[in-house]
């Protein structure tokens, strides 16, 4: 059986994390890179560059050359704005239809430029502060494999649009549910009727009448217990 032939087009992390999450899953996935992605222009670039695109193929071509050279792929994925896309002559749901493609999309639900950072203030801020690293980006990326794998696997090609926000908040989505009650102190979880929360040295849990405490966990911790190699978590 040939493996699933995945297209990753677009810039910074969130098509990058999804086809990282692919090919470590046995997809076969190329990626169209210029050298101008602003991962490379990041803090330890170079290192996050060769992480992201681990086990991948990358190739120098313009996204235009879709229209006159398609790869022959099942999956393609992209965060390019529409207005980008439209620019080069692409529409994705034109092409998914032609060549039989699952194309996802990752756009802005309100207007075209989204980042991580706006992902967080437009869904889970409400809850929680600043979360200091890109769970915007990872989340987002992580969905649109599901979304891609989803609908490859019942045999549904096309173009299907995902919001930044709308998958972030889909992690939290049962806060959307209920009002959460006033009384709560901080940032406790509305459904939790025993103690459930973390503090600057533990995460405290009470359930059964029995409470657990567990230390926050340095990077040695993580290393030494976690379930990974070279420090590539496995799932």
């Amino acid at each position: 059986m040939i493996p699933l032939r995945v297209l990753e087009l677009g810039n910074f992390v969130v098509p990058a994390y999804a086809g990282m999450i692919l090919a470590e899953q046995g997809a076969t996935v190329e990626k169209w890179a210029n050298g101008r992605d602003p991962i490379l222009g990041c803090r330890s670039g170079a290192a996050l560059w060769e992480w992201i695109n681990h086990g991948k193929t990358l190739v120098n071509r313009p996204v235009a050359s879709l229209l006159s050279d398609p790869p022959a792929v099942d999956v393609v994925i992209d965060n390019f704005r529409p207005s980008t896309l439209a620019g080069w002559g692409v529409d994705p749901e034109v092409l998914a239809e032609r060549f039989g493609w699952v194309w996802v999309s990752m756009w802005s639900e309100v207007g075209e430029r989204s980042f991580d950072l706006i992902a967080q203030a437009r869904s889970t801020a409400e809850y929680a502060p600043h979360i200091p690293f890109w769970l915007g980006d990872t989340a987002g990326g992580l969905w649109m494999a599901f979304k891609a794998l989803a609908m490859y696997a019942t045999g549904r090609p096309g173009h299907y649009v995902l919001g930044q926000a709308s998958v972030l908040q889909k992690l939290v989505e049962g806060e959307l549910q209920v009002e959460r009650p006033e009384s709560l102190p901080g940032n406790v979880v509305p459904w939790d009727p025993d103690p459930y929360f973390i503090t600057e040295m533990a995460a405290v849990v009470e359930y059964k009448g029995e409470r657990m405490e567990e230390p926050i966990r340095s990077r040695e911790w993580k290393l030494a217990n976690l379930w990974h190699a070279n420090g590539r978590m496995r799932v």
